[in-house]
Formats: C-alpha cells, sequence, structure tokens
C-alpha cells in the first residue's frame, strides 16, 4: 500500500493505527488517490462531526473493504470509549461512550428540552409547522 500511494511504510502504519482518521491529511489523501477512492465532503463531515448513521458507515465497510481490514474498521466504528466529559465535582466522567461516539449519553449533547413557557410555545409552533409541510408534501400529487 505504501509502495503504491508513494508513502513511507511507517507513515500507513500511522495511520493504520489511528482511532480516527482525517481525510484531509496528505498522506490519507494519497492512499486514497492510490486506490482511485474519492474522499467526498460527505465523508469529511462523517469522519469531523459524525453525520452518517452507525449502519451506513458499517454498510460502505463492508461494501469496499475485505479480510482483516473490515474486522478492524468495524470495530472502530463500534468502539467505546471513556466520555472523559469534566463532571459537576470536576473529575473526568467515567461511563463508557455510546458506540462510535466519544461521549456517553450524559454528555453527548442530548437536549433535555424547553425550559420556559415560551421555549415551550417556540418548538410547539415548529412541530406544527413541520407537521403541515410533511402532510402538504405527502398529499401533493407525484
Amino acid at each position: 500500500m505504501a509502495r503504491r500511494a508513494g508513502l513511507h511504510h511507517r507513515s500507513v502504519q500511522y495511520w493504520e493505527g489511528q482511532a480516527e482518521i482525517d481525510p484531509l491529511a496528505h498522506a490519507v489523501q494519497a492512499i486514497a488517490r492510490a486506490f482511485g477512492w474519492r474522499i467526498s465532503p460527505h465523508q469529511h463531515a462523517r469522519a469531523r462531526y459524525g453525520v452518517l448513521d452507525r449502519e451506513a458507515e458499517l454498510a460502505a465497510i463492508d461494501h469496499y473493504f475485505t479480510g482483516a481490514l473490515r474486522r478492524r474498521l468495524r470495530r472502530m466504528v463500534n468502539r467505546r470509549v471513556i466520555c472523559g466529559a469534566k463532571t459537576r465535582k470536576g473529575k473526568p466522567c467515567r461511563a463508557k461512550s455510546e458506540p462510535g461516539r466519544k461521549r456517553c449519553r450524559f454528555h453527548g449533547g442530548k437536549s433535555t428540552g424547553p425550559r420556559t413557557l415560551k421555549g415551550v410555545a417556540r418548538i410547539a409552533e415548529a412541530q406544527r409547522l413541520r407537521w403541515a409541510r410533511w402532510r402538504a408534501e405527502r398529499a401533493a400529487p407525484k
């Protein structure tokens, strides 16, 4: 792989050992070009922000890779790590992350919902509009 990409073999070893791969890194781009792959902005967004869901990512891995590399990539997608977010006591959280994520269910940014009457009204209006738009799209002839 390294010879084909024009890289030193240790560069390839380095990226194979990473928990997360930066798709904009020079070596990763070179490896992708060597295999005729194109790293799209959508894939970059997934790597940076977790855009794709786990099932879509696993399906892509199964489609493009085989053998030991496929097993390793699947493990990386499903891996659970220690959260490490700062708790109220100022210590790192010791809970395991959600599969394929960096934070646990408590620190993953899930909303607790609106806290004021104004917020409740705003959310209710947004939901009403969303459902009205959905109904209109559904009723429109194709």
